[in-house]
């Protein structure tokens, strides 16, 4: 398809998902306030994120908008959607703080081939197959001052 016509939403969202899930050839990178895992020993770390510390990732998420042609998956209805906003779609601190998993946003980039799902843990993760989506990513990381590792 040429950049007139971008692949329907149905079409994205198999690109990306097979029964729902991230299909498995997909790589994780993880987006978080720190550098790793926390582990035991630190994590009291997580009863202390501020909400100025938290609306990183909204920046990030917001920056990547920008940026890129980004669209919101919609599982029920099995497709990708392309809004012209996307602060409908983030939540603020304490919306967050009450969401299920069920509720966790997930960002799909079609031009970068990968996606941004919201986890638990002031965390989120960068779906991707190839390590240049990585490198196109980065900077908006850096400018949110978020950090990224893989297991």
């Amino acid at each position: 398809m040429t950049e007139e016509q971008p692949m329907p939403g149905k079409a994205i969202y198999d690109v990306f998902f097979e029964n729902g899930e991230v299909r498995p050839n997909f790589r994780k990178e993880y987006i978080s306030l720190w550098s790793g895992w926390l582990g035991k020993e630190r994590l009291h770390l997580l009863d202390d994120v501020s909400k100025e510390e938290w609306l990183r990732f909204n920046q990030m998420l917001l920056a990547a908008f920008k940026g890129f042609r980004m669209g919101v998956v919609n599982h029920s209805a099995g497709i990708v959607e392309f809004p012209t906003r996307l602060e409908p779609f983030l939540s603020d601190h304490q919306e967050s703080m009450r969401k299920d998993a069920s509720q966790f946003s997930q960002f799909v980039i079609p031009a970068l081939g990968c996606m941004i799902t919201e986890e638990w843990d002031y965390t989120y993760i960068f779906w991707h197959r190839d390590i240049g989506a990585l490198e196109a990513i980065k900077p908006l990381l850096s400018e949110a001052r978020l950090q990224h590792f893989s297991d």
